[in-house]
């Protein structure tokens, strides 16, 4: 499960970057590129923030906005742990829980007053989380997620993530064999690769996905990394739009 900090710092960092946009639904691409690739899956991720409104809001509004999300996903606020944070300039609302056996959900709503020298009325964000490791359900809770944002008279700005394995420690030729195969099924190009001793890193353009995040003026809105976890004998590959969102 994502910390409460991280999903704040990605809002801040985003906030900050100029020109950015979202890859739109994706049909579980993705979760089709790791199969392209031979991994075995996983893990998803699929994280979606916005402003809902311009308002400081109290905790029996957030409450009610939390009921309402709950209720798409077909989920009971009684499985679901609460927490709350206030003080004079902000108040958050936390809630996470198991939608299934292993799929979990949080939901983040944050009221904040700004400081005055940013010169902007008080906001409300909401952050809304999914992590699981039945991928074949990657489309049906994208759409789900969306739909909480959406709903929320926010601006859907989804982020997801599908992770694989492969067994044992791959060579260079059989990394640039699994990248070529999900190269060619995503029709990547404008590729910008880093790698050191233990991980490979990449990020492209693919036309199948929406605009992504604008870099030293490229678009790149794929993102694929690889790692050898010595301890389990396994190489991991992530594959994210536009990036990838979780720790690896």
């Amino acid at each position: 499960m994502k910390p409460i900090k991280s999903i704040v710092a990605v809002i801040l960092v985003t906030m900050l970057i100029p020109r950015v946009t979202w890859s739109e639904e994706n049909d579980g691409l993705l979760v089709k590129a790791l199969s392209a690739a031979g991994a075995e899956p996983q893990m998803m991720d699929i994280v979606d923030w916005s402003v809902i409104n311009r308002e400081f809001i109290d905790f029996s509004q957030m409450e009610k906005q939390r009921d309402k999300i709950l209720e798409i996903f077909g989920a009971e606020q009684e499985f679901f742990k609460s927490t709350k944070e206030n003080s004079e300039m902000y108040r958050i609302l936390n809630n996470e829980g198991k939608l299934d056996s292993d799929t979990f959900l949080q939901i983040i709503i944050q009221s904040v007053i700004l400081p005055e020298e940013y010169e902007k009325e008080p906001q409300t964000y909401l952050v809304v989380n999914v992590s699981g490791q039945n991928l074949e359900k990657f489309v049906d809770f994208t759409e789900k997620v969306r739909k909480a944002v959406v709903s929320s008279e926010g601006q859907s700005k989804i982020t997801s993530c599908v992770t694989g394995t492969f067994d044992g420690k791959l060579n260079g030729v059989k990394q640039d064999q699994i990248l070529k195969k999900i190269y060619g099924y995503l029709k990547i190009s404008d590729t910008e690769k880093m790698k050191d001793e233990y991980t490979f890193s990449m990020m492209g353009f693919s036309p199948f996905l929406s605009e992504g995040i604008q870099i030293l003026g490229k678009n790149y809105n794929v993102h694929i990394s690889m790692r050898y976890n010595s301890e389990e004998d396994r190489t991991y590959i992530w594959i994210g739009t536009p990036v990838i969102s979780i720790e690896y």
